[in-house]
């Protein structure tokens, strides 16, 4: 099981015990249980730990929560670490036996609650279902029902997204959803640099022009500090808003700072595209590790006629800016220092003082820029002017053997009867390089509602914006050329698996936790520290500036930006 599927069963065992405890007279207050919960919790969120907060979320008068936690600690559940030489102050730690304990009752707790709900939860067979997600909803997802009470005609929304397919399928088919919706729909739709610029312009200017607005992921962080959007949390709590049905880390990538500002409509990972039947005829394996893509890119390149190994996004400014950046994070780094957290993985909800600090001229950012500069020899020759969408269509086009990239965009194949890549491409999560783990970067989009609205118009946007992430909805965009589904229960239909190869294989990264944020971490200097990384790459890929020297200033333009910023 993964830490969100363990955070998940805390929830659910919690809530279940709150029935009984808070809300009924059918039990009582059981501190030992508290503190476990909470112990491991924290433990799960990489947060540091101490007596003072254990007794406090016991649930009991302190007297008797500090004999609880004196019996965990004697049962050797719980171990006392002095935080000062002097030993007066100390911090608490789950031990490895409470650890394994729970862990083992997590998923004994999973599988109780698949057979219930009907799932075969054989030896195995667990990891078919994800606790808590939609697939313990129906398998079947009906064409969307209108709103039960419409917008109203007499109330236009608009709505500004970027050109791509689950915006493209709300514009193409506006009639329907005028109707679905009782309202008018306009749909603008600009590319992605115009929307970002737009998205703040419209703030800027105190224009109200825009009901929703889509935004790009990694935006979130500086809109909302610049209070271009709005934090949703008052909503999602007065209307009960259930979100464990999305995918953790799209729901995880709308947030920022401990507030949540968007709802996933079109989250994309980046992946590793392998044309199968070309490593077939070959004999090799799909590569699980950077060193296997480079023996595989050697291999395969000039196999066959106009064949290169790969193709790679190196074009100038933001192309070559974010393959450095999902590189580096193969080798196990973020491009700022993140707090780690368990499993490997890197804590993005509150990114603050040196958390910010560049950690691009590292040991892992040079064997990202050695990896990447070994890989071009066996790069096609246009990959130095590639974007994402021109690196896609030479591999559409089989000139190709691998290429990375977004989900959203295999549908330029895989619904391309002459395409030599339609059926034949194996879709992986990023091949880890140095012995870290496969973790593939989320990015697309979610919906979010800017600033301003007076009340009326803000139940207005929320509705829509509610509707339009519905599973059914979800699904809609699916059968109409969207590749991604944000939702378990919208993944789990048997439609949209066979209308998107890959659905099905992201939902099981997804359970496997290889779909992370952090590589494209939410703060608000990122698209800044983006250019700076692509304008000294760009020209090591060139060959025209070392390595050491590329990096090292992409590390002191970074920190000085961050400094300016007032971060650290």
């Amino acid at each position: 099981m993964t830490r969100e599927e363990l955070l998940r069963v805390l929830d659910f065992v919690d809530s279940l015990r709150g029935i009984a405890e808070t809300r009924t007279s059918l039990a009582t207050t059981d501190a030992r249980w508290n503190i476990i919960s909470y112990a491991m919790r924290r433990h799960l969120q990489g947060r540091l730990l101490t007596v003072t907060s254990v007794a406090s979320a016991a649930g009991v008068p302190y007297g008797t929560a500090m004999r609880r936690i004196t019996e965990l600690t004697d049962e050797g559940y719980l171990l006392r670490r002095p935080r000062s030489k002097s030993g007066k102050s100390f911090s608490l730690h789950p031990t490895r036996r409470l650890i394994e304990e729970f862990e083992s009752y997590a998923l004994q707790t999973k599988a109780l609650v698949g057979k219930t709900f009907g799932f075969n939860t054989g030896e195995g067979e667990l990891g078919d279902f994800y606790f808590g997600g939609g697939y313990m909803a129906s398998r079947i997802l009906s064409y969307p029902a209108a709103m039960r009470a419409g917008i109203g005609f007499e109330n236009k929304v608009r709505i500004l997204s970027p050109v791509d397919p689950t915006f493209k399928t709300l514009s193409d088919f506006s009639s329907n959803l005028n109707e679905l919706c009782g309202t008018e729909v306009e749909i603008v739709t600009m590319p992605l640099d115009a929307l970002h610029d737009e998205i703040l312009d419209n703030h800027g200017r105190g224009a109200r022009r825009y009901d929703l607005v889509a935004v790009d992921l990694p935006w979130i962080g500086q809109l909302a500090s610049a209070g271009a959007i709005e934090p949703l949390d008052d909503l999602l709590v007065r209307h009960r808003y259930n979100a464990s049905d999305f995918h953790s880390a799209a729901w995880k990538g709308s947030a920022f700072d401990g507030r949540h500002y968007g709802l996933p409509i079109q989250p994309t990972p980046e992946l590793l595209f392998c044309r199968q039947d070309l490593f077939d005829e070959v004999g090799l394996s799909l590569p699980t590790s950077a060193e296997e893509v480079l023996f595989a890119a050697r291999a395969l390149h000039r196999s066959a006629m106009n064949l290169s190994g790969i193709v790679m996004n190196f074009g100038r400014g933001l192309p070559v800016a974010h393959s450095f950046v999902q590189t580096l994070a193969d080798f196990g780094q973020p491009v700022i220092d993140l707090a780690p957290v368990v499993g490997g993985d890197y804590d993005v909800t509150a990114i603050r003082g040196t958390n910010c600090r560049p950690m691009i001229d590292t040991e892992a950012g040079h064997e990202a820029a050695d990896f990447l500069l070994s890989l071009l020899p066996y790069a096609h020759r246009d990959s130095l002017k590639c974007n994402w969408d021109r690196r896609i269509a030479l591999y559409a086009r089989g000139h190709a053997a691998m290429t990375y990239g977004w989900t959203i965009r295999a549908g330029m194949f895989e619904a391309d009867a002459a395409s030599p890549a339609q059926g034949r491409t194996a879709y992986l999560a990023h091949p880890p390089g140095n012995g870290a783990r496969s973790v593939s970067p989320i990015g697309g989009f979610s919906l979010a509602i800017p600033t301003g609205l007076d009340a009326a118009c803000l139940q207005r946007a929320w509705k829509m914006l509610e509707y339009l992430t519905r599973p059914e909805m979800l699904k809609w965009y699916v059968l109409n050329g969207n590749p991604t589904s944000p939702r378990f229960s919208t993944s789990a239909d048997p439609e949209v698996q066979a209308a998107s190869p890959v659905i099905k294989q992201v939902d099981a990264m997804e359970r496997r936790g290889e779909l992370q944020i952090w590589p494209r971490p939410p703060v608000p200097e990122f698209h800044e520290l983006l250019c700076i990384v692509a304008e000294e790459i760009h020209p090591m890929l060139c060959g025209e500036v070392p390595v050491a020297q590329a990096l090292r200033n992409a590390q002191n333009r970074g920190d000085a930006l961050m400094r300016a910023n007032g971060r650290y």
